[in-house]
C-alpha cells in the first residue's frame, strides 16, 4: 500500500481521536466568544514576534519577554482560550509521538530535547 494512502488513514484516525475531538469541540466553543478569540489572536502575534527576533538573532529585551510572560498569565483566566490551548497541547502531543514512531521506523532520530521542547510550547 502507498504511504499516501495509509497516511489519509492515519489522518482520519486522527480526527477520530479524543484529542482531536477535544481540540475540535474548544475551537467551536472559542469561536462563540469574540473577546477570547481576539486575546489569543494577540497572543499568537506576540508569540510570534518574539520567535521571529530570536530566530533573527535580535536580542529579546527583557521588557518585551516580561510583557509577554504577564499576557500569557491573564489569558489562562479566560477560559475558552485556557482550555483551547491545553486542547491543542494534547493534539500537538499526539501529533509529536507518530511524528518520532514514524521518524524512528525509517531510521531518523529527533533529538529528545528537540522534541521536549515542541511539548513545552504547543508544537509551535
Amino acid at each position: 500500500m502507498k504511504p499516501q494512502v495509509l497516511a489519509k488513514e492515519l489522518a482520519n484516525s486522527i480526527r477520530e481521536s479524543q484529542e482531536y475531538l477535544a481540540w475540535q469541540k474548544a475551537k467551536e466553543e472559542l469561536e462563540k466568544h469574540e473577546a477570547a478569540k481576539i486575546m489569543l489572536e494577540d497572543f499568537r502575534k506576540k508569540q510570534w514576534e518574539l520567535e521571529k527576533a530570536r530566530l533573527g538573532g535580535e536580542a529579546v529585551k527583557p521588557e518585551q519577554e516580561e510583557q509577554f510572560k504577564k499576557l500569557a498569565e491573564i489569558i489562562q483566566f479566560n477560559p475558552y482560550v485556557r482550555e483551547f490551548l491545553l486542547a491543542e497541547l494534547a493534539l500537538n502531543q499526539l501529533i509529536m509521538e507518530i511524528e518520532r514512531i514514524i521518524a524512528s521506523a525509517v531510521g531518523v532520530e529527533i533529538p529528545e530535547e528537540l522534541a521536549s521542547d515542541k511539548k513545552e510550547d504547543g508544537g509551535e
